[in-house]
């Protein structure tokens, strides 16, 4: 790879040099005034092309083959040594000076791209020949004796045009690739050839004839021209002017023919017209390539939305003011089993269930209204198939009151998942919080709702904690056996809790001991309550699996909250009641005291 990019490197100076030292030739040996310099100089622009398109390397190769050929030809012109270095020292600083300011001040990346690329580059062009001319004229008076001021002159004449209409002619016709850069569409070949042939036909029917001033009729040809291809149609357009120009004037025919003088003033005024209309062109082609670009950024953006609203999951839709679908990319098919274009120009509230348009109805006037700039709302929506799913809708408003857009997402898994989260959620709470023998709530449910209890309850609050536990429940297990104890425990814990309110919380908190919590009974009512469910305990009898029937009793210590009593101290006056209660006689139920500093109301 790398010999063949050598050798096309090798091919392209070869040929750079060629075109240059043919026309350079051809400049010197047809195109001569009085001064002795060419009339027409087009060389030095295809040096400045070929700098431009190059590396910097390269560059210095095609500055030191344009010395070579500039003092072989001028040697070959008979022309003192004098004047052989000083055009050749001009010619040097010319392209090298023009290449460095096209750079800096008007790089050719955006060239035709901008309207004022155009005079940037004159400007450098133009400083870069003043240069060039004011070493060439030193050199014409230094050794022909020539006017300085004379000889600078001719050769900006013959220097100035060919680099401000070569240059850019080139530039145009022969662009630099750019993968990065935007590609626009190209015109088809019919309408360039036609346009091509209409510039040539106006420029035979301006050139053929010397009777009339009507060079100014190229123009709608050459705009035209410059309208449908860009900076190429008009570069274009000027070599056919160019070339069909010049043969007129060499055949003594044209407009300029009636502008008195020699064959140079002729030649010089002709340059001057193409610089004029090439550079009349030249911004009118930016702007029209700018206006290509951003069209088909455009399209190119509108082209990647699209490929990405084709692909990505959740449904993208816009909506008129009305609530009208506008568009929808192909998810919506997937996700409501409808076409797309059956669905567009319809309501959206077709889709959604009966219960849920009310609400939608709503967001959808509030966004339209400018009350809100998005809404966010999950419905259900009938599929086609007939079944139900739920979305979530997040739109929001378009400006200018056109309608509104969003995205729509199938969260029908998500919210089944999450249901199911919230049932495992409640299962693993109960369970944690339930007895697992008796089916009660457990130690840690009845301190958490006594605690909310606490802080809730004003010292007005009646509150009361009673604590039991079963009367020598250690011989039930030892001469029947732990399963039959367990019956105890079950049997137990379903009669206390059928003699007690449905408000009333009634939990095993450790082995054979449980809690009662009474609220809003007085302390009278919590009493006899207390010596009901210790007769129903001791009523009821228990059949205990393959064995006899048995009764037990338990006993109870019970305890009213006073003011500003916290947890512990209402629990630690029950306990001291309970065991009381188990010291004279168990079967019984034993009222905490009130404290020292208390009086019970």
């Amino acid at each position: 790879m790398t010999d063949i990019l050598f050798e096309n490197r090798k091919m392209a100076h070869v040929l750079v040099f060629v075109l240059a030292a043919v026309c350079a030739f051809v400049s010197v040996t047809w195109t001569k005034h009085a001064g002795g310099v060419a009339t027409i100089w087009p060389a030095n622009a295809i040096i400045v092309v070929a700098m431009l398109r190059s590396s910097r390397s390269d560059g210095w190769l095609y500055v030191m083959a344009l010395c070579v050929m500039t003092v072989l030809i001028n040697l070959g012109d008979h022309r003192p040594w004098g004047v052989v270095l000083g055009f050749a020292v001009a010619n040097m600083a010319e392209v090298t000076m023009a290449a460095l300011l096209v750079r800096r001040i008007s790089p050719i990346a955006h060239s035709f791209e901008q309207p004022g690329w155009a005079f940037r580059f004159a400007v450098a062009i133009f400083a870069s020949v003043v240069v060039s001319a004011m070493i060439a004229g030193g050199a014409l008076s230094l050794s022909e004796h020539h006017p300085w001021i004379a000889g600078s002159e001719f050769w900006t004449m013959s220097h100035l045009p060919g680099l401000l209409i070569i240059v850019p002619m080139l530039l145009a016709l022969y662009p630099q690739g750019d993968r990065h850069r935007l590609a626009t569409a190209e015109p088809h070949m019919t309408t360039t050839l036609f346009l091509m042939a209409f510039v040539a036909a106006t420029s035979v029917v301006i050139f053929s004839q010397s009777r009339y001033p009507i060079q100014f009729l190229i123009l709608p040809s050459l705009l035209l021209a410059t309208y449908h291809l860009n900076a190429k149609g008009a570069a274009l357009s000027v070599a056919i002017v160019a070339v069909i120009g010049s043969f007129f004037i060499l055949t003594k025919t044209g407009p300029l023919m009636q502008v008195h003088g020699p064959a140079a003033v002729k030649i010089y005024l002709f340059q001057l017209y193409l610089v004029t209309i090439f550079f009349c062109a030249l911004p009118l082609g930016a702007v029209l390539t700018q206006r290509d670009q951003k069209t088909s950024l455009a399209e190119q953006r509108f082209q990647d939305f699209r490929h990405l609203a084709d692909r990505v999951g959740d449904v993208l839709f816009r909506a008129d003011g009305a609530g009208r679908w506008r568009y929808l990319n192909p998810a919506y098919a997937r996700m409501s089993g409808f076409d797309v274009n059956s669905k567009l120009g319809q309501l959206i509230l077709d889709d959604v269930v009966p219960e849920d348009r009310p609400a939608l109805t709503q967001a959808q006037a509030e966004l339209t209204n400018g009350t809100r700039d998005e809404i966010r709302l999950v419905v259900s929506i009938h599929r086609r198939d007939g079944t139900v799913r739920h979305v979530e809708i997040l739109a929001y408003r378009l400006d200018e009151g056109d309608g509104f857009g969003g995205l729509i997402r199938d969260v029908t898994d998500q919210m089944t998942l999450e249901a199911q989260n919230r049932q495992i959620a409640a299962a693993y709470e109960t369970a944690a919080n339930t007895d697992e023998l008796t089916s009660l709530p457990n130690r840690r449910a009845f301190f958490q709702v006594l605690g909310v209890h606490l802080s809730d309850a004003t010292p007005s609050d009646n509150l009361t904690v009673a604590l039991f536990d079963l009367d020598h429940f250690k011989r039930v297990n030892d001469q029947y056996g732990h399963p039959a104890g367990d019956v105890v425990l079950r049997h137990v814990a379903q009669t206390v809790r059928a003699t007690m309110r449905e408000c009333d919380m009634v939990a095993r908190i450790g082995g054979e001991e449980f809690a009662i919590l009474i609220v809003g009974e007085s302390y009278a009512q919590a009493v006899a309550m207390a010596r009901r469910t210790l007769r129903a305990v001791s009523a009821a009898p228990i059949v205990l699996p393959d064995g006899p029937t048995i009764h037990v009793t338990i006993s109870m210590g019970l305890a009213t909250r006073t003011d500003h009593e916290d947890r512990d101290m209402l629990i630690s006056r029950a306990d001291q009641a309970l065991y009381a209660a188990k010291r004279t006689g168990r079967n019984r139920l034993e009222e905490a005291p009130m404290p020292s500093d208390q009086v019970l109301s």
